[in-house]
């Protein structure tokens, strides 16, 4: 049971870290308004995109398990 809970905490830190750099994604994209070139932008989008491809790949297990 002790192990069961320790393992929950983890998995919650490592979540909470990942939403704490999302947190950080989201102020450093809000910052390039209107200095944001076509160029910035279709590398911006690209690599949001490996960012969501990224988080259907680690959920994949959820809609497995239930």
């Amino acid at each position: 049971m002790k192990k069961k809970m320790e393992r929950k905490l983890r998995q919650h830190g490592l979540v909470d870290a990942a939403l704490e750099k999302i947190e950080e994604t989201i102020k450093a994209v809000e910052s390039c308004e209107g200095k944001l070139t076509a160029d910035g932008y279709k590398k911006l989008r690209g690599r949001l995109g490996h960012l969501m491809d990224a988080l259907y790949r680690v959920g994949g297990s959820l809609t497995k398990s239930t």
